[in-house]
């Protein structure tokens, strides 16, 4: 038996026992609806920007704020739905196991089918930041998750719907509603601010879930006891791996590498006398420059900077170099004039 013969028969195998009803819902008839929308999906990630150029950033709080706010009521909706199927009646180990990858559950297909509709709205995610001018936060990281979670959750319930799919959801699903309350406490104004400490959180438990996902489905791969079907197991793991080691990146980047290159910064100034200009003419660690309507002006530098703003080519004993001519200090003129000499008076001419 040749490859791609291997290949038909195995999506062939995936297709037994599949529901018929499923194919009578929004996007579930054929690849055609889905691609389309991922295909327009990533030429507006291409030519957003470009139209919006030179337009204003549209003003649309509102708008998000009810996105936002259907968004936690999906992925809450979605949690629900998984606890009413029972799945932990098994244990936690093997939870979903009851459900086959050609389960016809009505239950769980409709769970897999609102979860497919959560990924897919996600996808205005980066509609609103494009219209907004935020194109910073369109990242590789976040395409790249965007249009694999839309792809894969059609394709799950397209083929191989089952309880390892339900207990994917649940954890995802828990995450986005913590993670869509996060956007919506934020964009209702500065007052919720203060509220919003636990913002890096959000990212771990990203990073917690993620490596659940791997666990359970190494666990389940290898039991005999769960019936899923192995590509889509396979695909699984490998898209986590994936969405661990990028989201490892964006915290190191976000909060670790941020906060050391701070404390560095912090542990530079301090090494170097770094001092502010205070009040009453007094100065940190700072030197007096100047003297105006009789009050000293006091200006702080670093170390480093008081050496470049000498003009003078200093000599020992406090004689220096000026514009070619050089300048004896008091202590000098006296040792070479003897004590009658007057520096005051020559300092008046």
């Amino acid at each position: 038996m040749s490859y791609l013969e291997k290949v038909d028969r195995y999506l062939d195998s995936l297709k037994v026992g599949k529901s018929a009803m499923v194919d009578s819902w929004f996007m579930m008839s054929s690849p055609m609806p889905i691609l389309s929308v991922v295909v327009a999906y990533l030429i507006l990630i291409r030519i957003g920007p470009k139209i919006m150029k030179n337009r204003p950033p549209l003003q649309m709080n509102k708008l998000i704020a009810y996105y936002n706010a259907s968004q936690v009521f999906l992925a809450a909706m979605i949690c629900f739905k998984v606890f009413t199927l029972n799945l932990f009646r098994d244990g936690i180990i093997y939870a979903g196991c009851r459900y086959p990858s050609n389960t016809q559950n009505p239950w769980l297909l409709d769970l897999g089918w609102w979860y497919f509709f959560a990924k897919f709205t996600e996808l205005l995610d980066t509609v609103f930041f494009i219209l907004r001018k935020k194109e910073k936060q369109v990242t590789f990281l976040h395409v790249y998750h965007h249009v694999i979670m839309a792809l894969y959750s059609w394709s799950y319930l397209k083929f191989a719907a089952g309880g390892e799919g339900a207990v994917l959801a649940l954890l995802n699903s828990f995450v986005h509603v913590v993670m869509y309350s996060y956007y919506l406490l934020s964009g209702l104004g500065p007052r919720f601010q203060k509220y919003l400490w636990w913002k890096k959180y959000v990212t771990k438990l990203q990073l917690i879930q993620f490596m659940l996902m791997l666990a359970y489905c190494s666990w389940t791969h290898f039991s005999p006891r769960c019936q899923y079907a192995s590509g889509f197991t396979y695909f699984i793991c490998s898209n986590i791996t994936i969405f661990l080691f990028l989201f490892l990146n964006f915290y190191y980047k976000s909060y670790k590498k941020s906060r050391t290159e701070k404390e560095i910064k912090d542990e530079y100034e301090k090494a170097h006398n770094g001092a502010q200009t205070s009040k009453n003419g007094v100065c940190k660690n700072g030197v007096k420059q100047k003297k105006e309507n009789g009050v000293h002006a006091c200006v702080c530098k670093t170390i480093s900077n008081l050496e470049d703003d000498v003009p003078y080519d200093i000599k020992a004993g406090g004689d220096y170099i000026h514009d070619s001519n050089f300048i004896l200090s008091r202590r000098t003129g006296k040792t070479t004039y003897g004590a009658e000499y007057d520096f005051d008076s020559i300092i008046k001419k």
